[in-house]
């Protein structure tokens, strides 16, 4: 049972600006009384400012004359744990506690072990009048919502963190971009204008603090680069994957991209954003994006008070609220977004009616890992990939495609392809990143004749990447 806020007074008290339209109740719990506090329970939404979860609870809890608690933990049982993943959350924690101890609210910070006696999660629960926590859709953002709904006793809210126009507000029912570009875009100034106006209102300003000195208070704020890394290598997760030098998961660093988006890449974007040898063609903001360290809102604000004319700015809007929020809306509408079978039908069927063509390029799985095929730009997007866990998009769509050369069968080519994509990619385990490689396998235009092995799926050559300036010594350097 999901319902919106405005069904829910007296429950909740009204909140400012776009709350009401991101808030839905999660179960049919009653608040618990005689409580200390409201729980926020942040899994992707890893930030402290600009969080419709955190403002949410404020609301509420300021209604209740409690303070609010924050909490995160690592799994290390989470499928596709790795030192690279690892380093990245705990750097978004330390980021978040560093801002919420600025705003003098109480940050808990866990690494769950698999032989841990006590559950932290469950023991903050327990004292809390309402939890609040970010609501995504893939099926590991579904697990953990259910986690949470097993455990809690109280009433639970879903908030929409992720996304300027919230999903549910959304008519159900729209099949194509242009469809849901249309509808988004009527929105999106009005969801910017409530969402600014939640900082200006009174909830903060009256915030009720909290006073209760709780049995667990640990946090990575006051945690170095060096002792991160020391944490990471204590754990039990996969140590093959190594951190990414090249994406540090800092506040800092993500104000630098912004400034470089600014100065650099919107006045050209449309016309430089499919050159991956160019040294800023695109924002490289998605792995922050997919933490949460940085909201869709702060991005456009910063290239609202940029000095680029709308004119050259509407590419990059585009590319960054039609297609990334339609992707999200995708997979709330369809949570298997990340299966072979969430295909289109007639996509599946060209390919497995192609199942059996030969294949002369067969590639073991650990060549395709290492970038050991016989196609020379693929291995140098692999090898740029596994390296840094970062691809360039338009590289990840040729990417994909070639990948139903290399393996056995459609379906091989598609778990193939999620795996690399889980296991090493910074903004992996997204439904952006998994609309992306629908797309390459046929949710898309047909091709324009039958093909062996691809069917009607369209294939995609490298005889344009390979004409883009720079690009011949980009692939030459990596391989």
């Amino acid at each position: 049972m999901v319902i919106p806020i405005h069904a829910c007074e007296p429950l909740i008290p009204t909140a400012p600006g776009d709350l009401p339209d991101r808030i839905f109740v999660g179960n049919d719990a009653p608040l618990l009384e005689d409580s200390a506090y409201v729980l926020v329970v942040l899994n992707r939404a890893l930030r402290g400012v600009d969080n419709p979860v955190i403002d949410g609870a404020i609301a509420h809890a300021n209604s209740l004359n409690l303070g609010i608690v924050v909490y995160s933990e690592l799994l290390e049982a989470a499928d596709y744990a790795s030192d690279r993943l690892f380093y990245f959350a705990l750097g978004a924690f330390r980021a978040l506690a560093r801002s919420l101890t600025k705003q003098s609210i109480p940050c808990i910070q866990t690494i769950k072990k698999a032989d841990d006696t006590q559950d932290v999660l469950s023991l903050l629960a327990s004292q809390a009048a309402a939890i609040y926590t970010d609501e995504d859709y893939t099926v590991w953002d579904k697990a953990k919502l259910k986690r949470l709904l097993s455990i809690a006793s109280q009433s639970v809210f879903f908030i929409d963190a992720a996304r300027l126009v919230p999903t549910r507000v959304l008519p159900s029912g729209l099949k194509t971009t242009p469809a849901f570009r249309k509808a988004h875009s009527e929105r999106r100034d009005h969801y910017s204008q409530l969402r600014a106006s939640v900082a200006n209102s009174d909830i903060f300003s009256n915030r009720c603090r909290l006073d209760l000195e709780l049995s667990y208070s640990h946090n990575f704020a006051n945690y170095d680069d060096a002792e991160l890394t020391a944490c990471v290598a204590q754990c039990d997760i996969n140590h093959t994957i190594k951190i990414s030098a090249e994406h540090p998961p800092t506040q800092a660093e993500i104000s630098r991209r912004i400034a470089t988006l600014k100065a650099e890449i919107l006045s050209r974007y449309k016309w430089i954003r499919n050159n991956p040898a160019l040294a800023h063609s695109t924002s490289q903001l998605s792995p922050y994006l997919h933490f949460g360290m940085v909201s869709p809102h702060q991005i456009l604000a910063e290239i609202g008070a940029s000095e680029v004319p709308k004119t050259y700015t509407w590419k990059f809007r585009d590319e960054f609220l039609t297609w990334r929020e339609w992707s999200h809306y995708q997979a709330f509408h369809k949570p298997e977004l990340h299966s072979y079978q969430a295909l289109p039908t007639k996509a599946k069927q060209t390919l497995d009616d192609h199942a059996n063509d030969p294949r002369l390029e067969l590639t073991p799985l650990e060549d395709i890992l290492q970038g050991r095929t016989p196609d020379k730009t693929w291995n140098a997007a692999q090898k740029e990939w596994l390296t840094t866990g970062w691809l360039h998009n338009n590289l990840r769509m040729y990417w994909a495609k070639q990948l139903l050369r290399f393996t056995k069968s459609p379906k091989a080519a598609w778990d193939t392809a999620c795996y690399i994509n889980d296991s090493i990619s910074l903004d992996g385990r997204d439904p952006a990143t998994y609309a992306s490689m629908q797309w390459a396998f046929g949710n898309a235009k047909p091709g324009y004749s039958e093909k062996e092995i691809y069917g009607w799926v369209a294939p995609k050559s490298d005889r344009a990447i390979l004409k883009r300036k720079g690009m011949a010594k980009w692939i030459d350097e990596r391989t």
